[in-house]
């Protein structure tokens, strides 16, 4: 028999992206991460390799049963798991409609499934929409960053960025996220780094000038002629090679804050890792000088932890 809730001590944080399959075995009472496992077994790469659905969803069920596993909690079927993501999606375990905007920060509004995998109470999350765009995974992240107390008063009035390959502005109002926008951002910068004629060595270095370069040319430039740039300033001698990788970057990150310079941008949440934050950062305060940033610290980073926690929590 499964525990209520409110009893259970410990929960499994599941993240299911597109990539990669992240589990973590989580102390519900202080939402420390007492184990953690992953792979490179996402969505996409299960899908493709299990088209048929009844197949498919055996197989998902296999590989989280490894990961349980090998987070040694197999034989403990007292313990849920929650999970978001692409697992929620038509290539997943089952699709579930989005919510829909407004959606409060709390969660209150997602849509979710519950059911029971040898035993083990499983409950999938949905995404959000918006009129001409969607999110799987990002808005549990969006909950677990507001979740702390001190940090609610941001959501009154702020938008979110959350870099990743798919990067997200989020805006929130009123305790409500009430938009969001998402910009191809990592994919575009992988794949030109080594499928195009921009093509750039592995050897490069990071260097701030040539990444602000590349932010300056986004901003005035608009994106595609900013991104020949990176050619043409190799070619003629204004950038060395080295410093390609650092130039493309701005100017795809300079591109993605330059849409928030258009707008009514005045405070704006950073959550990212060290390198992207350094990047970000460096954006924001080339095109946005005057905003008021607040960065979450990678050593808080957990958020999906702490959103996870909070969907438990609803009936």
């Amino acid at each position: 028999m499964v525990k209520p809730a409110e009893t259970m001590t410990r929960f499994i944080s599941c993240d299911w992206g597109t990539s990669r399959f992240r589990l973590r075995l989580v102390d519900r009472t202080d939402q420390r991460i007492l184990a953690e496992y992953a792979t490179d077994e996402g969505i996409q790469n299960l899908a493709a390799t299990h088209p048929a659905k009844d197949g498919r969803c055996e197989f998902l069920g296999t590989v989280l049963e490894r990961g349980i596993a090998a987070l040694d909690a197999d034989g403990q079927s007292d313990i849920p798991v929650v999970i978001s993501g692409m697992a929620s999606s038509s290539l997943g375990w089952q699709a579930l409609p989005y919510a829909v905007l407004p959606a409060p920060v709390d969660g209150g509004s997602l849509r979710f499934v519950d059911f029971f995998l040898t035993g083990r109470k499983v409950r999938l999350v949905s995404g959000l929409q918006a009129a001409s765009d969607v999110m799987r995974g990002e808005e549990t992240e969006l909950i677990g960053i507001f979740a702390a107390p001190g940090r609610r008063p941001l959501a009154e009035d702020c938008i979110v960025v959350l870099p990743g390959t798919h990067s997200k502005h989020a805006r929130l109002r009123a305790g409500n996220i009430v938009g969001f926008t998402t910009y191809m951002t990592g994919e575009l910068y992988g794949l030109l780094c080594r499928n195009s004629t921009l093509e750039t060595p592995d050897d490069a270095v990071f260097d701030a000038s040539a990444f602000l370069a590349g932010t300056r040319a986004a901003g005035n430039n608009g994106l595609s002629a900013a991104l020949f740039q990176t050619r043409a300033r190799a070619v003629l001698g204004h950038l060395p090679a080295r410093h390609s990788r650092a130039f493309l970057s701005g100017v795809l990150i300079g591109a993605e804050i330059a849409s928030l310079a258009r707008g009514d941008a005045r405070n704006i949440v950073l959550a990212a890792g060290d390198q992207l934050a350094r990047q970000y950062s460096l954006a924001l305060g080339e095109l946005l000088p005057d905003a008021s940033v607040v960065r979450i610290p990678p050593a808080d980073l957990a958020a999906t932890v702490a959103g996870h926690a909070r969907i438990l929590s609803h009936s």
